[in-house]
């Protein structure tokens, strides 16, 4: 049976940062949408949610998993 090696997980702060701040822009755009939308301003709705769309991908998670036998 292989042993379990474990490296230790690190997290810097500018990578928390950097979570919270995809968050924050993604809220905001939302609301942005949802308010620009609810007052007839549908261009600047969209430009909003472009806006949140591109801030949500570049900050999304990726998760590698890797196993050995």
């Amino acid at each position: 049976m292989a042993s379990i090696d474990r490296t230790p997980r690190v997290r810097h702060k500018t990578q928390t940062y950097l979570a919270w701040a995809s968050i924050a822009i993604s809220l905001i755009s939302i609301t942005a949408v949802v308010v620009l939308g609810l007052t007839g301003n549908g261009e600047a709705a969209t430009a909003a949610g472009l806006i949140g769309a591109a801030a949500f991908t570049v900050g999304t998670v990726s998760i590698t998993i890797n196993i050995k036998r």
